[in-house]
């Protein structure tokens, strides 16, 4: 469900991908949920957790568009290198085709270069709109002062940038904020002892997962002043290749954690075979985000306990609500507060069966939502 700042001359990706860090602690053996967590912990990240873990019902916006949407659109996607990005692209797909949009999907490959060729293809196609994820603003800054000028709109998620000068952010520093602490709170409340030792990987290229990652260490300091996170920094090219190589060396190195938030969902992939293999059989990880690796790895007690934040399609249904309401001359502040996105922290024992669907949300009905905000439900 970032980092930011080797992420400027690097690969930013989306999302989508919003972000993980690991943590881990030996007394966390315990427990695994919140609703187990023993009352002689952190009782604040018991009772934050406790909410967290509730399933959100709504989008987070119930006003209308209240105007009829332009159909016909044409939406540039930059779409990042990774599994994620393609997942984003799907889902972008599918709520421009119930407007009578084209998505046009642009490879920005993982390179700085890549992405910035990516966007100046943007500035060639002319758009209606350009939407990327995960991408710092100044892997692109010229050619958002082409799209500015050009008056095409340029959407970004899961960044660590803020609206204004050029781009407007769904998914950005207040999200960054709250999912960071939602790991923390999880992680801290499956923990009882005041002088625990936590994990963090972070990829190096996320300037979001680096803001997560901040938030995440001032929740742990602010319930346990005795406690200590060791952050894992991992280049964004390991993310696929030798990533369990390299948190299971992690772990070896510092057998005192056990609980170690793991980036996001496509971060796990390969890793509790690779503890195994090293006879590393005491670590427990949480993740952000939520995918079908996550979910088998939870509900067969592969190390992983939660997948915790926002999902993917509850933050790009409210882009292209954003830009229908741009379409349609309408204000579109109410897309622009992240405070009120659904985030939500799995665990086994609320694990939906469909968790591991390619395009899980955690709104069931969030479409139905939509359509209704679009007048087309």
């Amino acid at each position: 469900m970032g980092l930011h700042s080797a992420r400027s001359r690097a690969f930013v990706v989306a999302g989508a991908i919003a972000i993980a860090a690991s943590v881990g602690t030996a007394s966390a053996k315990s427990t695994s949920s919140a609703s187990a967590h023993s009352s002689a912990g952190f009782s604040a990240a018991i009772a934050a957790n406790k909410g967290y873990e509730t399933r959100p019902t709504s989008i987070g916006i119930t006003t209308p568009v209240g105007a009829k949407i332009p159909k016909g659109k044409t939406i540039d996607f930059i779409q990042c290198g990774v599994p994620a990005c393609v997942v984003e692209g799907n889902i972008l797909a599918a709520a421009t085709k119930l407007l009578d949009w084209k998505l046009v999907r642009i490879n920005a490959g993982t390179s700085a270069q890549q992405i910035a060729d990516a966007y100046q293809t943007a500035v060639t196609n002319k758009p209606n709109a350009v939407i990327g994820s995960g991408f710092d603003r100044s892997l692109f800054a010229s050619e958002i002062v082409k799209l500015k000028a050009m008056k095409i709109p340029v959407l970004e998620a899961f960044v660590a940038d803020s609206t204004g000068n050029g781009i407007d952010v769904v998914g950005g520093p207040k999200l960054n904020a709250i999912q960071g602490k939602e790991e923390a709170d999880y992680i801290l409340a499956s923990t009882t002892s005041k002088s625990a030792s936590f994990g963090s990987v972070v990829p190096s290229g996320f300037a979001n997962m680096v803001q997560e990652n901040t938030a995440f260490q001032k929740e742990i300091k602010a319930q346990c002043s005795g406690c200590s996170v060791k952050p894992l920094i991992v280049p964004v090219t390991s993310i696929g290749t030798d990533l369990p190589t390299r948190v299971s060396t992690f772990l070896t190195a510092n057998p005192k954690i056990l609980w170690t938030w793991l980036g996001y969902d496509d971060m796990v992939s390969g890793v509790p075979v690779a503890l195994k293999g090293a006879g590393i059989t005491s670590a427990k990880f949480s993740t952000i985000s939520m995918n079908g690796t996550v979910a088998d790895a939870i509900k067969g007690g592969q190390d992983v306990y939660s997948g915790i934040g926002v999902s993917f399609p509850e933050v790009y249904w409210r882009e292209i609500d954003l830009l229908a309401r741009d379409f349609a001359g309408k204000s579109y502040s109410v897309d622009l507060n992240d405070a009120t996105l659904p985030v939500w922290t799995i665990t086994k024992s609320n694990l939906p069966s469909d968790a591991g669907a390619t395009l899980f949300a955690n709104v069931v009905t969030y479409q139905q939502q939509f359509k209704k905000l679009w007048g087309l439900g």
